[in-house]
């Protein structure tokens, strides 16, 4: 049982991790899922002297931040943060049992 504790807490954080990495890709390329319209507003009509400036981005590497996305990141620091806890634990168990000169 001892053992047992520290090896499945381990796995739940590995799980979240998982967990969070996958829900943030899905979200990211599923984007009708997520609730990103595709396109299918119409076009508004322009003034030929209307200067604007819009700024962009043109990266495919751009991420709209929705709340899945939210959601993955969530879980992926709640998993590293049961995994960095677990190390610790496990390193100052190990770092105990030496003996001391």
């Amino acid at each position: 049982m001892r053992r047992a504790l520290p090896w499945g807490t381990g796995l739940l954080g590995a799980a979240l991790t998982v967990a969070g990495v996958v829900v943030f890709w899905w979200t990211n390329t599923h984007p009708a899922a997520a609730g990103i319209p595709r396109g299918s507003a119409p076009l508004e009509p322009v003034d030929a002297h209307d200067s604007t400036l819009t700024p962009t981005v043109d990266s495919g590497w751009a991420v709209l931040w929705d709340r899945g996305h939210l959601v993955g990141a969530g879980l992926l620091v709640a998993g590293a943060l049961v995994l960095t806890g677990v190390g610790g634990w496990a390193l100052g168990r190990r770092s105990a049992r030496r003996p001391r000169s």
